[in-house]
């Protein structure tokens, strides 16, 4: 049996976040680009976010503004000109959840001064708001603590990766689950086979499969950049009475500490459902506990940050994700998108959901450093298209 040949300019192993906008990106400056999953489009870090386009402030909750949180700080801006359709990608018809996010100190002391130098230190991208201005949970008598709106949008992730799909959707395929066999010359790679029935071959090389790319480096005998996992155990919950649902809430609490207790943030169930979905210090802490023990410290969470509201009857679920991202010293999290070249082979990691234009941006210029081709290639009906992984809020209690 012969083996079937694809060719493209440019290939892109890995469909989350990072890899469609990379790949929509390439596209539109005319490159031919293949995106390859081998498995659902989205289904590990990317549907597993909380849809978050960080701007930085949680990174300042110190007084400080720090390197990772000057890094991402215009990142609001370059995303909402896309939601508005006249960015980079058009992405005028992803479901906004809303255009700021909230952050609320308790009564308590320590709480008030760190939303106090937080304030301090972001003053162009977080307002008080004054209780006339509150709605929602804050707008009850019973919150007595301090808000704040932050310049950071949520975002619906599956409506997200609905929209970078649609335009090129017929050169994202699904690849086999198996390990591929490298074919090289001169230091380069120039084709990916899948046994003897598929080689794939391009001038270029995109590795956007982030935990994925470990055992992508093993196999191509690279022991450079070294990738680490930073774990979280996040938690979900919803009213087990659809017609007396969760409230929609975006926010983060503030304790005494320079990290959020908690980020909780609401997502629409299938059934329309709303899920709370609890990430933040929590979730860090939560690594290795056992969930029915991690679900007892949340219940306790959310009645010591939100003690004026009476909760409905919920059921509850965690939900594992490792962050897979370039290694730093004593496992810190890293700053910025991360691009690391090896002849034509380029290794990406975007670090956060909301860096993934600047990881683009890094990945683009080093191709065209390597003066790449833009040549034609006849539509190859050889793999299946991927399919976009099913949203989390739909799975995760059934897990």
């Amino acid at each position: 049996m012969s083996r079937s040949i694809i060719t493209s300019d440019v290939v892109i192993i890995g469909a989350g976040i990072a890899g469609l906008w990379l790949h929509h990106r390439l596209s539109q400056l005319g490159y031919h680009c293949l995106l390859l999953e081998n498995n659902q489009i989205g289904h590990a870090q990317t549907l597993s976010s909380q849809g978050i386009i960080h701007g930085g402030s949680k990174y300042a909750l110190n007084g400080i503004l720090s390197n990772a949180a000057q890094t991402i700080s215009g990142m609001p801006a370059r995303w909402k000109a896309c939601l508005q359709g006249n960015g980079e990608i058009d992405l005028s018809a992803v479901n906004v959840f809303t255009e700021h996010q909230l952050l609320w100190s308790t009564q308590s002391l320590s709480s008030k001064m760190v939303s106090f130098f937080a304030s301090k230190a972001l003053q162009s991208r977080m307002q008080s708001i004054s209780k006339k201005e509150r709605s929602g949970l804050f707008a009850d008598d019973g919150f007595k603590g301090a808000l704040y709106q932050l310049d950071e949008p949520v975002l619906d992730v599956s409506s997200l990766l609905k929209a970078l799909i649609k335009p090129y959707a017929a050169n994202i395929l699904k690849i086999p689950e198996a390990t591929p066999d490298w074919v090289k010359q001169d230091g380069n790679i120039t084709a990916m086979r899948f046994g003897d029935e598929v080689e794939i071959q391009a001038q270029q090389f995109v590795l956007t499969s982030g935990e994925g790319a470990a055992e992508l480096l093993q196999s191509l005998q690279l022991t450079k950049p070294k990738m680490q996992k930073r774990p979280l155990q996040m938690l979900l919950c919803k009213a087990k009475d659809p017609a007396n649902p969760l409230p929609q809430i975006y926010a983060h609490s503030l304790g005494s500490g320079s990290k959020p207790i908690a980020t909780i943030s609401s997502h629409p169930d299938k059934t329309s459902n709303i899920v709370w979905y609890l990430g933040g210090n929590i979730a860090e802490e939560g690594v290795g506990k056992e969930p029915n023990i991690l679900i007892q410290e949340a219940q306790a969470l959310l009645k010591q940050i939100l003690p004026w509201f009476t909760l409905p009857e919920l059921e509850w679920t965690t939900h594992h994700v490792n962050r897979a991202e370039p290694k730093q010293s004593g496992f810190a999290r890293p700053d910025s998108a991360y691009v690391s070249t090896h002849h034509n082979l380029h290794i990406a990691w975007p670090t956060k959901l909301a860096l993934s234009p600047d990881l683009a941006d890094k990945v683009i210029d080093a191709i065209s450093q390597q003066k790449v081709q833009k040549t034609s290639h006849p539509e190859q009906h050889i793999l299946p298209l991927a399919q976009l992984a099913e949203p989390l809020w739909d799975r995760a209690f059934n897990q």
